[in-house]
């Protein structure tokens, strides 16, 4: 059987026919060699997901639900050093249908981050390689601590290793928090007894809240 691309089509969804950009129609019918009336599945990445067929340059709708979303969990990370490491960060967080990912401002964090178009096309790709239905939010810049939606989960040596419910989890830098910047009201989370990298930790954190 064929397999059946998933695409993400942002709303508004007017009619019948959803527009396809030009990128987006290239890549069905050269890299994926599609033709019209092949089945396609969409989504707007705000909890619709169809099936419909290719028609020219657009998709024509087929049959929708509505998908709740996986979860409302929050991951707030000090940002890695490098591109590749913050796209990891980003690609697996939005496979995994973390509902937002904030981009911490920490003591011994980086200041550095891949502009936010570049962050949203690496989110686009995740939900569709991961056939989602909802399309994860990202910070476009650095948010403080005072910003976070508490409950507020901090992963930390030597904090508790039962597995908490908070609405937001923490992700520290490669240089660790400083004990001052960690608010007196949030709970530590003890991920287990190896350092890990930053990246590694924001998806075993999230997997294991979720």
């Amino acid at each position: 059987m064929r397999h059946v691309p998933h695409m993400v089509i942002g709303a508004p969804w007017p009619d019948d026919k959803l527009s396809l950009s030009v990128m987006q129609w290239r890549h069905l019918t050269k890299v994926l060699r599609m033709g019209r009336g092949d089945q396609i599945s969409y989504t707007d990445g705000l909890g619709t997901v169809g099936v419909g067929r290719l028609g020219d340059k657009e998709v024509i709708r087929g049959d929708e639900d509505e998908v709740p979303q996986v979860s409302d969990l929050v991951v707030a990370v000090a940002p890695p050093s490098s591109k590749d490491r913050q796209r990891f960060v980003v690609e697996k967080l939005a496979e995994l249908g973390v509902s937002t990912l904030v981009w911490l401002k920490t003591a011994h964090g980086k200041d550095r981050l891949v502009s936010p178009a570049k962050t949203f096309a690496w989110t686009l790709s995740a939900v569709e390689q991961s056939r989602g239905a909802w399309l994860m939010e990202i910070s476009a810049g650095l948010v403080d601590w005072v910003d976070l939606e508490p409950p507020v989960v901090v992963c930390h040596p030597g904090g508790s290793r039962d597995t908490p419910r908070p609405r937001t989890v923490v992700i520290g830098p490669e240089g660790g928090f400083s004990e001052e910047e960690i608010p007196e009201t949030a709970e530590r989370w003890d991920l287990g007894p190896t350092t890990l990298r930053v990246e590694t930790a924001a998806l075993i954190a999230a997997a294991r809240i979720m």
